[in-house]
């Protein structure tokens, strides 16, 4: 990642005592190659897929309800680290699924916490390019959220994947 922010030179400072630390999307990244460039890397979508939530079973087994959110900690760390590497580009094709008894809509404290972390952009709608821009690099950088109680099934998840992957193709290619 500091890699990839280096290569665009905007930025000259970097704190390089953590350079080992990894970012791991739960559900991968998915990158533009060409075969006749090896330092050629896009990146047309990132996912992540967090449960969050065990409250609804705690209380069937009579016991105390716990604290909220530890999912959406761990989103917030990868989703900085993804919105500085992509800081340079004019789309961030990132998108989280998450479900899980702290999304049900009286639970408005972890809501809140995703609406911050999408800079108060709406949930569940699908954002690719960056958007409000008045300069070369001052953009806010909105992501596709998609969070609800229920599970996601596979291919809900895929046709919202595949429209950020397609318009990340077409922002590259044309």
């Amino acid at each position: 990642m500091i890699n990839n922010i280096k290569s665009t030179k905007i930025r000259a400072q970097f704190d390089m005592n953590f350079i080992d630390n990894t970012i791991k999307p739960d559900g991968g990244v998915l990158f533009l190659r060409k075969k006749d460039n090896k330092n050629y890397k896009k990146v047309l979508l990132i996912t992540e897929a967090k449960r969050q939530g065990t409250n609804d079973i705690r209380k069937k087994e009579g016991k105390i309800k716990q604290a909220t959110g530890n999912a959406i900690e761990r989103l917030g760390k990868n989703l900085t680290g993804i919105k500085a590497m992509l800081n340079h580009e004019k789309i961030t094709p990132f998108v989280c699924f998450g479900w899980g008894c702290d999304f049900a809509s009286s639970e408005k404290s972890v809501l809140a916490k995703l609406n911050v972390l999408n800079e108060f952009y709406y949930l569940n709608k699908t954002y690719i390019f960056k958007a409000d821009d008045n300069s070369d690099h001052n953009y806010f950088s909105p992501v596709s959220m998609y969070f609800r109680e229920n599970k996601w099934e596979v291919n809900e998840m895929f046709e919202i994947m595949k429209e950020i992957a397609e318009t990340s193709l077409r922002y590259y290619i044309f």
